[in-house]
């Protein structure tokens, strides 16, 4: 079982949103991307399994639940 997020080496939120914030950069990724298996719980990483894709301005602590992130973002479910 992978410990780090299989999406951290490309994840655009580093070069995107939070590109000049580094220390809050810094935080996510050891917050979210680095701890073992904590990436589960990050909001990107569940938006892009559920659907394939994920919000460029989604952030990895987002309050809202997976389900209202794909209505807000009017992204549609990955067929099973």
């Amino acid at each position: 079982m992978e410990s780090i997020c299989p999406n951290y080496e490309k994840c655009p939120i580093y070069n995107g949103i939070l590109k000049d914030k580094l220390a809050t950069g810094n935080a996510y990724k050891q917050i979210y991307c680095q701890k073992a298996d904590k990436y589960k719980t990050c909001k990107r990483y569940l938006v892009k399994e559920a659907t394939g894709s994920c919000p460029e301005d989604l952030l990895p602590n987002a309050t809202q639940s997976v389900e209202e992130l794909i209505q807000r973002y009017h992204l549609e479910l990955r067929p099973n």
